[in-house]
């Protein structure tokens, strides 16, 4: 932005982009370059109500004279509510009419209509490349040039992010040298404040032997963990951003029947790419008030595109579920949240990760715009020996010559259940003092099974219950 665009009074001057991207910062550094001081204003602090929103814009109007300073609006696409336009044209009749300086403003990358009948400038605020995310991390940690080559693809994070974790991750260090624990948890932190109001970080212990699935699925997974991994080479190296547009994000369908594996391959995948995996709360998430379930998931989508955080929908088919025949508001409304999170995934740039019991809950419109669904089903014969097996660990004291085979064929369970099983049948041979055996593992599963509604005839003798004189 050149200096007399700064300092010619009376036009409105834009900075659009997604959030962290330094916007405000940008506009900032124009104004002090032209001798402009600015009063900044965040709009997403300001009342509510209608009267006190005028009140607060009369006195901003008013400080703005006094102390000869032009108005940053921050987030001025956050008094959109649900297309109602009245604040953002009240801003115009109650603060703008009455400077003559020039106004600035931020907003996200649907920049809304602003009829103040001034002439404006619009700055698009584009993403960095890896190469200036390395040049920033280099500087931010005073690292090697390697280590802002890593840094910059592991953790491509946008420009605000990157310096409030290198923030806390200097503050963490202290006066020793910064270690990579150190960065890694410093992004962390900066995460977790920017998307646990939504969101809960999913702590990863599992591995990959831990997974029992078919070769197909196994290829599946390979492909898509690829997809996430290769996008700076095939995007930005290659130049297929310019080629697809949009849509640049990788989403993914994970369904099938409960327990099996839906969910742990997601932190799988987190775990493999060194990335943080979040599990969004839907009831946190979903507002009964009009237009607020939009707002928070444009915030949450914000965070997580900005700190490269993987986004967990579990049971997504009550979020990403087909419209409906609009035969009352509620209907209309439900269809609007459909229409928004169908509109966001487009501009969407990060990685989103949806489970589902039920896929045919789920809208067409959404599966057409998922990079893979990998369908997941109950496990064969060969493959619930294999998870009864890798349920118990190597620390756990088990029996000599346990029947896994007959476990298998007698309960057919999915990994889930399987689990449930084992720790369950860790838990009577603790309390007894004994190894785990075949008659606790046997005791456990036929509990499970009978807890799924189904029956197998007893083959060993049933657990005994504890007498009351025993307790």
């Amino acid at each position: 932005m050149s200096r007399d665009a700064v300092k010619a009074n009376g036009a409105i001057v834009i900075a659009s982009g997604a959030p962290g991207l330094g916007r405000r910062s940008l506009l900032a550094a124009a104004a002090k370059e032209g001798g402009v001081n600015l009063l900044e204003v965040d709009a997403k602090k300001l009342s509510k109500n209608q009267a006190e929103f005028s009140r607060q814009l009369r006195m901003i109007a008013r400080e703005c004279k006094l102390l000869a300073k032009a108005p940053l609006i921050r987030n001025i696409d956050a008094l959109v509510d649900d297309k109602d336009t009245s604040k953002i044209d009240l801003i115009g009749t109650e603060l703008v009419a009455e400077l003559d300086t020039n106004v600035f403003v931020t907003c996200g990358v649907n920049r809304p209509q602003l009829r103040w009948d001034r002439p404006v400038i619009v700055i698009e605020v584009k993403p960095p490349s890896s190469a200036q995310r390395a040049k920033l991390w280099t500087m931010l940690l005073d690292a090697s040039e390697g280590d802002g080559e890593y840094l910059a693809t592991t953790y491509p994070l946008a420009p605000a992010m990157m310096h409030a974790a290198a923030a806390a991750a200097k503050a963490r260090a202290g006066a020793r040298n910064l270690t990579p624990e150190d960065v890694e948890l410093g992004i962390r932190a900066v995460l977790d404040d920017k998307l646990g109001h939504f969101a809960k970080r999913v702590d990863v212990t599992q591995t990959w032997n831990d997974l029992v699935i078919e070769r197909e699925q196994a290829q599946s997974i390979t492909e898509l963990i690829a997809r996430i991994r290769q996008r700076r080479t095939v995007y930005e190296t290659w130049g297929f951003a310019a080629k697809v547009g949009k849509g640049l994000g990788v989403s993914a369908l994970f369904s099938g029947p409960p327990g099996t594996g839906k969910t742990m391959v997601a932190a799988l995948i987190a775990k493999e790419l060194h990335l943080e995996l979040y599990q969004v709360d839907m009831g946190k998430l979903v507002s009964k008030y009009i237009g607020e379930t939009e707002k928070q998931l444009g915030e949450l989508f914000d965070a997580a595109e900005a700190g490269h955080a993987i986004l967990l929908f579990d049971e997504a088919d009550s979020l990403f579920g087909k419209r409906t025949e609009v035969k009352s508001s509620n209907d209309r409304y439900a269809n609007l949240e459909t229409n928004y999170l169908l509109q966001r995934l487009e501009t969407f740039t990060g990685i989103c990760l949806l489970t589902s019991n039920h896929e045919s809950n789920i809208d067409p419109a959404f599966q057409r715009r998922l990079s893979l669904h990998l369908r997941f089903q109950v496990p064969d014969e060969d493959e619930r020996e294999k998870l009864w097996r890798a349920m118990l660990p190597d620390a756990a004291p088990v029996a000599p010559d346990l029947d896994f085979t007959g476990l298998a064929r007698r309960f057919e369970m999915s990994g889930g259940y399987i689990r449930n099983a084992a720790l369950r049948a860790a838990f009577l041979a603790a309390d007894e003092g004994t190894s785990i055996t075949e008659a606790h593992l046997e005791h456990a599963a036929r509990l499970e099974y009978e807890g799924l509604g189904k029956i197998v005839a007893p083959r060993v003798p049933q657990w005994p219950s504890r007498s009351s004189s025993s307790l």
